[in-house]
């Protein structure tokens, strides 16, 4: 890997990581989203939620670009050491946090722990509800050296990708809409859950966009959301539920947006103006550390202050509380011994 093609994957996948945190972090104060109504309140929050929905599929592109040649750098176990010091311990050490944090908020009686019951709240990551994306990210991590090692990868990917598109995503995808009924089950193993994304960040990366085929690129991710936005409200409001046809990460709405998303970041990032830059560089070091501190504020802010969480003001202004709160938390976190390990 030569330094200029590094360096053009620095100036891009940083802001990238930047803005996905961020959204992720809006997607969850915008948590009233799942609280059903015909009231105006719902309607914003649907349009808020599927614009932000691209963060989680981007997050997991980000690390096929930098870890599917991870052969190229360092060995097997180096890789394996490197997942469990920079996430399997940080998800440890917060998903425990997360369950002294709702016995001192009164969420959970620590009567009721055992050993079992410990393990089973951390695996199913019920004391920390948000971190349900390291499952899956665990299991992409346990299939990476395997794609890894497969020699000529842009002929193989695209491959398993129009086969898992198809197969995973599409054809499920029009049997929900048209509510047609298939009895047997045509998941694609291969490139199946977030592997497909994994596989679809890699490829990208490696492809430089012309403006005709940028122009299809973002039309369809406009077809996506709006699918996503359209479909969502009219579904709902005629059950008077939620109905998730066309949500879901892996579902056609969201790669046609999340696909959209990436390519609209890697393309245009070079037009950002330079402050931004500045303030994005600044942010680097603290995009992992929204995904694992948030929980925490959007439970304890609300409750401190006495927040409406249905309020527009603390759906899309409560990121302004969180961020610079968990710039400060990060900041003493890691002036401590263990802090490195817990806040990478």
């Amino acid at each position: 890997m030569n330094d200029n093609k590094e360096q053009k994957k620095i100036d891009y996948i940083t802001p990238m990581s930047v803005i996905s945190s961020l959204a992720v972090v809006i997607l969850h104060t915008n948590g009233a989203f799942w609280k059903f109504s015909r009231a105006s309140y719902w309607i914003t929050a649907n349009i808020i939620e599927c614009v932000c929905y691209f963060a989680v599929p981007v997050f997991f592109m980000i690390s096929g670009i930098t870890l599917i040649d991870y052969n190229k750098r360092y060995s097997l176990e180096e890789y394996f050491k490197k997942r469990i010091t920079k996430t399997v311990l940080p998800f440890l050490f917060w998903s425990l946090m997360g369950l002294v944090y709702k016995i001192l908020m009164h969420q959970l009686n620590p009567g009721t722990l055992s050993v079992r019951a410990v393990l089973n709240g951390i695996l199913n990551t019920s004391y920390v509800s948000i971190f349900w994306f390291f499952i899956p990210l665990f299991i992409c991590y346990l299939s990476i050296p395997v794609f890894s090692a497969i020699q000529d990868k842009e002929k193989i990917f695209p491959y398993v990708l129009t086969i898992t598109i198809i197969c995973n995503s599409l054809i499920p995808f029009l049997i929900n809409v048209f509510h047609m009924k298939i009895h047997w089950n045509l998941n694609f193993s291969l490139g199946g859950g977030y592997i497909l994304y994994i596989l679809l960040g890699y490829l990208l990366d490696k492809i430089h966009f012309t403006k005709k085929q940028q122009a299809v690129i973002y039309s369809l991710a406009i077809a996506g959301l709006l699918m996503h936005i359209l479909g969502t409200y009219h579904l709902s409001m005629n059950a008077g539920k939620i109905i998730s046809t066309y949500k879901g990460y892996l579902n056609i709405p969201c790669l046609l947006y999340s696909v959209g998303m990436y390519v609209l970041i890697k393309e245009k990032v070079q037009f950002l103006p330079t402050k931004l830059k500045g303030v994005i560089q600044y942010l680097k070091s603290y995009s992992f550390a929204l995904y694992l501190l948030q929980f925490f504020f959007l439970i304890g802010l609300p409750k401190l202050f006495h927040i409406n969480v249905l309020s527009l003001g603390w759906r899309l202004g409560g990121i302004v509380l969180i961020l610079p709160l968990i710039i400060i938390a990060t900041k003493i976190i890691r002036l401590l011994p263990f802090g490195k390990y817990v806040l990478p």
